[in-house]
C-alpha cells in the first residue's frame, strides 16, 4: 500500500510505503547528516560520491608501452574505488522485511523546528483511518548539516520528551514503541567544537586528493559542509544532553543505540610502475618497456594506512602534504580517530545510558544509510515487536480434548469457541475423517465420541529414488452456525 499525508506540517507530504500489518509498527524513517527524504529512499543518488565499493578488484598488470627512458616516478596515476551499481536503501530493507516506512524532508533549520514538524507527523499519523491503529517505531540517522539541518536522533528525542504530558499526543504516545538511533551524537560531537579548524584541515585533504588526479569525492564535501552548518552550535560536547536528558527514558519507549568506527570511506590507489620497468632492454639498442599494476596506498582519512607506501611516495608532495593532514585530523578529535569514531561521532558518544542495547559496526558515519549488515540487525529489533494477530470478528476455534487426541480408542470432545470475544460455541456437527478421507464417524460439538485418531504410515519414493515415510492421521471438522460455517478442529496431530 501507498499513501501520502499531503502537506501534513502545511509545507511538505510524508510519503507512507508498506502492508501495514497492524501485527508490526510503522516505521517513521528520520533522515540525518544534512539530507533529505532520498537519504532513505534512494542513498546512491541522495548522496553521490559518498559510497565506494570497496570489494572491487582494479584489475593486474596494465601495459604502458616502450620508452627511452626508465619511469621518473614510482607511480602512474591515482585513483578511488568505483561507485557501487546500486545500493539498498534503508526504506528498501524495511519494506522487504515485512515493515511499513514513513519518510519524509525535514525542515530545520534548529533541533525545536524538526521536533516541532515531527508533532505535525505524529499528530496526522494519529489521525489518519488507515493509520490510526498502528503502533509505531523511530529509526533516525545521524545529527544533520548543510541542507535540511537535520539530526535525526536528537530530534526524534527532543519530540518524544516534548510529547509526555501533551494531550494532543496522549493517544500516539500509548502507540509509540521503539526509537532506534544510528550514529547520533547523543553527548555530542568534537566535530562541533572544532568546526573552524577541521574544515580547514579537511580542504587540506580535498586538496592533496585532488592533486593526486583522483576525482574529488564527495564524503569530504559532504563533511565539510557539516562542520560549516551554523546551527552546529547545538552539537558542542555536552549540548544535547543537557538540553534534552531530564525526563528520559520516556516511559512506554525501549531505545536502542548504534555507533561506527571506521573513518574509512575508500581507498586510494595508485598504479605503480613493475620492477622490470626500469631494467633496458640490449637489443636492438637500449629501451625500456613500462608496466604498471594497481596497489592500494591508504585509507584518505586514515593517516596510519599510508605507512609501507608512504615512503615510496615521498616524490609526490600532495602525498606527503595529505599524510600531514591526516595527522593532524586525528589529534584535534577523536571522531576521525580510526577504531573510535565513524568521522563525525565518536561510539561512545553514541551510547545512551539508558537504552535497551547498543551496537557498535565497523562503519563510517555515511555507511549507516546502506549497510546491509546494519539493516539487518535494526530490522530483527523491530521485528521482534510483533504481536499475535488481532481476532476476526465472526471467526470460530474448534479444539479437541484430549488434546492430542489419543491414538488408541478413547472419549473424544470437541469445543468451539468465538476467535474475537472467546464466547463458547454450544451447537455444530462435528465430523471425523479418516487416513483416505472417508467420512468415519458424525456427532455433536460438546458430545463425547470414542475414536482412535492411530496414524497410517505411507511410503513412497521422491525424486530422487529415496524412500520416504509419511504418517497420516484422521482429521476433523466441525459446522458451526452462522456467521462461522466450516471450521477444521485442532487434533494436535498432523
Amino acid at each position: 500500500m501507498s499513501l501520502t499525508l499531503t502537506r501534513f506540517d502545511g509545507m511538505v507530504d510524508a510519503q507512507v510505503e508498506g502492508p501495514l500489518d497492524p501485527t508490526l509498527p510503522l516505521v517513521i524513517l528520520l533522515h540525518g547528516l544534512s539530507g533529505t527524504s532520498g537519504d532513505m529512499t534512494s542513498p546512491l543518488t541522495a548522496r553521490p560520491g559518498t559510497a565506494f565499493d570497496r570489494t572491487a578488484n582494479p584489475g593486474g598488470y596494465m601495459d604502458r608501452g616502450f620508452a627511452p627512458t626508465p619511469p621518473l616516478l614510482p607511480a602512474d596515476s591515482f585513483f578511488l574505488d568505483p561507485t557501487p551499481a546500486s545500493l539498498t536503501s534503508w526504506q528498501d530493507a524495511l519494506l522487504t522485511s515485512g515493515l511499513s516506512t514513513v519518510v519524509y524532508s525535514q525542515s530545520g533549520p534548529l533541533i525545536a523546528n524538526d521536533a516541532a514538524q515531527l508533532t505535525a507527523l505524529a499528530l496526522a499519523i494519529d489521525a489518519h483511518p488507515q493509520l490510526m491503529g498502528l503502533r509505531v517505531a523511530i529509526v533516525a540517522h545521524s545529527r544533520g548539516g548543510l541542507v535540511a539541518h537535520s539530526r535525526g536522533g536528537l530530534v526524534a528525542r527532543t519530540f518524544l520528551r516534548g510529547a509526555v504530558g501533551n494531550p494532543a499526543l496522549a493517544r500516539f504516545m500509548g502507540r509509540m514503541t521503539t526509537l532506534v538511533t544510528l550514529h547520533s551524537p547523543h553527548l555530542g560531537s568534537g566535530v562541533a567544537s572544532l568546526a573552524a579548524s577541521i574544515d580547514g584541515l579537511l580542504a587540506g585533504v580535498q586538496g592533496s586528493v585532488a592533486a593526486l588526479g583522483a576525482p574529488p569525492p564527495g564524503f569530504l564535501a559532504m563533511m565539510r559542509g557539516m562542520v560549516l552548518n551554523p546551527a552546529i552550535a547545538e552539537l558542542v560536547i555536552g549540548t544535547p544532553t543537557a538540553s534534552i536528558a531530564p525526563g528520559e527514558p520516556v516511559p512506554g519507549v525501549t531505545y536502542h543505540t548504534f555507533g561506527g568506527t571506521s573513518t574509512v570511506f575508500s581507498r586510494l590507489w595508485a598504479t605503480m610502475y613493475t620492477p622490470d620497468s626500469y631494467l633496458p632492454w640490449p637489443v636492438p639498442w637500449p629501451f625500456f618497456h613500462w608496466g604498471v599494476v594497481p596497489v592500494p596506498v591508504g585509507a584518505p582519512l586514515d593517516a596510519v594506512s599510508f605507512g609501507p607506501l608512504a615512503l615510496a611516495l615521498a616524490p609526490f608532495p600532495p602525498v606527503t602534504h595529505l599524510i600531514a593532514a591526516l595527522t593532524a585530523l586525528v589529534g584535534s578529535t577523536p571522531e576521525l580517530a580510526p577504531g573510535v569514531g565513524d568521522v563525525l561521532v565518536t561510539d561512545a558518544r553514541s551510547r545512551l545510558p539508558f537504552a535497551a542495547s547498543h551496537t557498535t559496526n565497523p562503519l563510517n558515519h555515511a555507511e549507516a544509510l546502506w549497510d546491509a549488515t546494519l539493516q539487518a540487525q535494526v530490522a530483527a529489533l523491530l521485528l521482534r515487536l510483533r504481536t499475535a494477530p488481532a481476532p476476526v470478528p465472526g471467526q470460530a476455534e474448534a479444539r479437541i480434548n484430549p488434546y492430542p487426541a489419543r491414538l488408541t480408542p478413547a472419549s473424544h470432545t470437541v469445543t468451539a469457541k468465538d476467535s474475537a470475544t472467546g464466547a463458547a460455541i454450544t451447537s455444530g456437527t462435528v465430523t471425523v475423517f479418516d487416513t483416505y478421507g472417508n467420512v468415519a464417524l458424525q456427532g455433536q460439538v460438546g458430545v463425547p465420541v470414542t475414536y482412535s485418531f492411530k496414524a497410517r504410515r505411507l511410503i513412497r519414493f521422491d525424486d530422487n529414488g529415496d524412500r520416504v515415510v509419511e504418517l497420516l492421521y484422521p482429521t476433523a471438522e466441525a459446522t458451526l452456525p452462522a456467521p462461522y460455517g466450516l471450521v477444521p478442529v485442532d487434533t494436535g496431530r498432523f
